[in-house]
């Protein structure tokens, strides 16, 4: 059983590009794949150092297709170099609820719906976005072991 929490967070900047994909989970793990690749070989060509988060953000949601920015944090100041494809952007300060999803990135949706009935059991309104921070590397650490922190603002 997952553990909500209600947390006051900070504004973080980053760098990400915008995808659309299906909700096929392969689909999305190749997409959002892309993007990473395009915003770390932009960061990497323009000397910008990640301040250690992997993010993707959500602002809209559809049960059809996916639209999120997956990028990097980064210092403000690196936040005027993006360019092209690659924008900046800051996840909001303020208060959020959130969550730590652990095991394959397709059961992520399992916690989702979850997280949807702790909102309406609760009285609770979200706003937007919501973002997932990817904390361990999906390359080295067993699907089991995968740790999402997810954070969705409350309105």
């Amino acid at each position: 059983m997952l553990e909500f929490n209600e947390v006051d967070v900070e504004e973080t900047p980053y760098l990400y590009e915008e995808r659309t994909c299906s909700m096929d989970p392969g689909d999305i793990s190749k997409t959002m794949g892309d993007a990473f690749h395009n915003v770390m070989a932009f960061m990497e060509k323009n000397g910008v150092q990640t301040t250690g988060k992997v993010m993707a953000v959500y602002y809209s949601y559809d049960p059809q297709e996916m639209t999120f920015r997956a990028g990097f944090s980064i210092s403000p100041e690196d936040a005027a170099k993006a360019a092209g494809d690659i924008k900046a952007d800051a996840t909001p300060a303020g208060n959020a609820l959130s969550f730590t999803h652990v095991g394959p990135y397709a059961t992520l949706r399992d916690s989702y719906g979850q997280m949807m009935r702790h909102v309406e059991e609760n009285g609770l309104a979200l706003g937007a976005p919501t973002w997932e921070v990817y904390v361990n590397d999906p390359r080295t650490t067993p699907e089991a072991e995968l740790r999402t922190d997810v954070f969705s603002v409350l309105a």
